[in-house]
């Protein structure tokens, strides 16, 4: 993520000497490590470790949701007022999980990702031979991925749709073979953003399973627009 974020703060830094940034941008990475069990040197757990260290990931962006405001303003003489999360490949999944669970997130970017952990995982099957849908999984997963997937919440009055209003901006590539860009599109196409959201999907042309300096600059795009102009 080095690159990326470097590539950032640059075409950030860029746009600041053509327009003054209203508000300061802080970019926090991070990745977790695996929680070592023995049970995850068993294949038909593959996907259950998986699925739970997205989960990780997911709940540790709340986390620090919770703690920042108190560490970059402890005097109280700032604030935190947007929260953008993004992650690349299975941490773009991540990403789209935290989007769903944390409703003080305003922006999502998934990178070369999917919102469909199913999907991953059917499309991981077909390039490595490591089956991580059929035998290998187990019914307990495949039931539980299906309940708490982001794209497998139906919305209700109890459940108000965590995307409304909010800003979404998928980036993929033409030529995954690794995560393909449909089952973005059709989450895209499902949900909705309403009035005061937005919501793309940029796929590039030529480009496989990676992130590129075009990719960066449209995702400074949208945290300019909505977070610092």
């Amino acid at each position: 993520m080095k690159p990326i974020v470097n590539g950032t703060f640059d075409l950030v830094r860029n746009k600041t000497m053509l327009s003054e940034a209203k508000r300061n941008l802080v970019i926090v990475t991070f990745d977790l490590e695996d929680d070592g069990s023995k049970i995850a040197e068993e294949l038909k757990y593959e996907s259950a470790r998986l699925y739970k260290k997205q989960e990780r990931i997911a709940s540790t962006v709340s986390r620090l949701m919770d703690t920042l405001p108190t560490v970059l303003c402890p005097n109280n003489d700032r604030f935190i007022d947007t929260w953008m999360v993004a992650g690349l490949s299975l941490g773009a999944h991540a990403a789209w999980l935290a989007m769903d669970r944390d409703p003080r997130l305003s922006v999502c970017i998934p990178i070369v990702g999917s919102p469909d952990f199913l999907d991953i995982a059917t499309a991981r099957n077909n390039l490595t031979g490591v089956p991580l849908v059929s035998s290998y999984m187990t019914s307990a997963t495949r039931n539980y991925i299906l309940k708490n997937d982001t794209v497998s919440h139906h919305r209700n009055s109890l459940r108000p749709d965590p995307f409304m209003n909010k800003h979404i901006l998928a980036l993929a590539g033409a030529q995954d073979g690794m995560i393909p860009f449909l089952a973005t599109r059709r989450f895209l196409d499902r949900i909705n953003v309403g009035p005061l959201g937005t919501k793309r999907l940029i796929i590039q042309q030529g480009v496989g399973h990676q992130c590129t300096r075009d990719m960066v600059v449209e995702m400074v795009e949208v945290v300019w627009n909505v977070a610092l102009r």
